[in-house]
């Protein structure tokens, strides 16, 4: 029985955590929905093959080819020298015009002046930025979310507040048409009230499309069905701290990392190179050439050794593009001071306004406290058969307009302090 309890717990547990939809659950759901978080496996794969395709440059690079040629001219001997070596045996037929071989190259990198691990840096600074570059792109979701979130609860509370207003004047209407069977009240007074009653249906109407058009959009933007789902009210809790720690920083970090990955690149770009190379063919005429004029014969034949080569051209441009890349450091550290001025400029002018709502907050309740006793006070007239319909629909609706004012500002007041938090990322 014990277990049994213990496991109808656990499920009701369960069942009520699903029932329930926060704000960071939404921002999380919007990122794992949004296209754009497919980005970041994308730019994960190009940087490895990239990287592969690197590592590949340190193999032995291999050529196989094949040719075959003829020449109107050939090295041959002069022909005295040809009648000199027949008179003593020996038939110099000199190279032929017809020539094939089918050769294979070998060159392995021994030294590349730091190319291929500054290039290896350079991909890997740029796929830091580029996954920087989705961070901010999709932190830019936190304030839709934050719009629609609030937008629900925002039309949650003022439904209730239309209802409260609706069983208010719905009262007040079976007491005057009490009025009106005993002819202390017209029917004008019964028609007046029943006019302001559908009014006040017709906001709530307007509220509920409202409500339901936050709540599509949110569902678009989750990827999930909010339908009967509760969505928890935020605590009223500012930041700890306004210190901004926004993605758009290490981004600004990652483009000058990547600038100084481009640096090292164009310094090992000036070095030279040195590989070691091999050849070897099978054809006609080998290297032997005197052996090639008489026999005219297909031979094996090799060659190995070390080669350096240096691209002197490439220091040509080296001067102006270190130039370019420190001008380009300095502009990112100005868009790093101009982000986070503006950014200390909204974050200020957010908090004032968190004040602002504050000190109004202080004073709405006792705003609405006071228009409830008017507004009873008159419903004390209708009571007593004092009629004044006109007086009592305005305190009706100055007392329902304090009570929306009261829910706008509080909610207002949980947006505004969501804002600061998306401001700084805090």
């Amino acid at each position: 029985m014990k277990r049994i309890m213990t496991l109808t717990l656990g499920a009701l547990t369960i069942l009520g955590a699903h029932a329930q939809l926060t704000i960071e659950r939404c921002q999380h759901l919007a990122r794992e929905n949004y296209p754009l978080i497919k980005q970041y496996g994308l730019v994960e794969q190009s940087s490895k093959y990239t990287l592969d395709n690197l590592m590949h440059s340190w193999l032995p690079q291999v050529n196989l080819s094949a040719q075959a040629s003829y020449q109107n001219e050939t090295p041959a001997f002069p022909d005295q020298m040809k009648a000199m070596l027949t008179t003593s045996g020996l038939e110099m037929k000199g190279l032929a015009k017809d020539q094939y071989r089918v050769q294979l190259d070998v060159n392995q990198k021994i030294y590349d002046g730091g190319k291929a691990s500054s290039e290896r840096g350079l991909t890997e600074a740029q796929e830091l930025e580029q996954k920087a570059q989705t961070d901010v792109d999709l932190y830019s979701l936190n304030k839709r979310v934050n719009d629609l979130f609030f937008g629900v609860l925002l039309m949650d509370d003022r439904i209730k507040q239309t209802d409260m207003t609706l069983e208010m004047l719905n009262g007040n209407l079976d007491k005057l048409q009490s009025h009106v069977r005993n002819g202390v009240a017209t029917t004008a007074d019964e028609s007046q009230l029943r006019a302001e009653i559908m009014t006040v249906e017709q906001g709530k109407t307007t509220m509920e499309w409202n409500r339901e058009a936050y709540k599509h959009m949110l569902e678009i933007l989750i990827g999930e069905q909010v339908g009967d789902r509760y969505l928890v009210r935020p605590s009223a809790t500012e930041p700890e701290t306004n210190v901004i720690n926004r993605p758009e920083l290490r981004l600004i970090d990652a483009k000058i990392s990547t600038l100084n990955a481009r640096e090292k690149s164009i310094n090992a770009s000036v070095l030279p190179v040195i590989s070691a190379f091999g050849q070897a063919f099978y054809g006609y005429p080998g290297y032997n050439t005197f052996e090639n004029m008489i026999n005219r014969k297909w031979s094996l034949n090799a060659i190995v050794g070390v080669r350096a080569t240096w691209s002197l051209s490439s220091l040509y441009d080296r001067k102006n593009n270190l130039s370019k890349l420190t001008t380009a450091r300095q502009q990112a550290e100005l868009q790093r001071d101009v982000f986070l001025l503006n950014t200390q400029l909204e974050a200020s002018h957010e908090n004032d306004e968190i004040s602002r709502l504050r000190e109004l907050i202080a004073s709405d309740a006792t705003i609405v406290g006071l228009r409830r006793e008017v507004r009873l006070a008159e419903e004390s007239k209708l009571r007593n058969g004092v009629i004044d319909i006109h007086r009592l629909v305005e305190r009706i609706t100055d007392e329902n307009t304090a009570a929306q004012s009261q829910i706008i500002h509080n909610i207002e007041l949980l947006k505004s302090i969501y804002d600061l938090k998306n401001t700084v990322n805090q």
